[in-house]
């Protein structure tokens, strides 16, 4: 997966390419959603640290140059929640991140008026 930019005037592409690479069985769906850095020099995007943890990086922007080394996380990486979107305050002084939790529970209700126990089979 990797993300890419555009030039708004002509469409073309701009000679930079930042490659998010996703962790054996841990899927994102909000992989390489990006934001500008307010100064115009980089690029936030979500991406998965060496754990397969959602996290929010941070990677300059130089046109034709390969600026691979020069990310860094940012904020969000924590393994009980998955960073799902994030949002730069306008002097770039603060993030806001959105993350999900994933649960899984089993309940078990008795008594519940107007629905019947399922019938048991017979014993042999």
């Amino acid at each position: 997966m990797s993300l890419r930019v555009a030039e708004v005037s002509t469409g073309s592409l701009v000679p930079l390419e930042i490659r998010i690479g996703v962790a054996a069985g841990k899927p994102g769906l909000a992989l390489g959603r990006a934001r500008w850095m307010p100064d115009g020099r980089a690029i936030a995007f979500i991406g998965q640290d060496e754990k397969g943890v959602n996290g929010v990086f941070v990677q300059d922007f130089t046109p034709g140059r390969d600026t691979a080394r020069t990310r860094r996380p940012l904020a969000g990486f924590d393994p009980e929640r998955t960073t799902e979107s994030f949002g730069i305050s306008p002097d770039g002084a603060r993030v806001t991140i959105a993350s999900w939790e994933q649960l899984f529970s089993l309940m078990m209700a008795e008594r519940v008026p107007g629905v019947a126990p399922p019938g048991r089979a017979a014993a042999r």
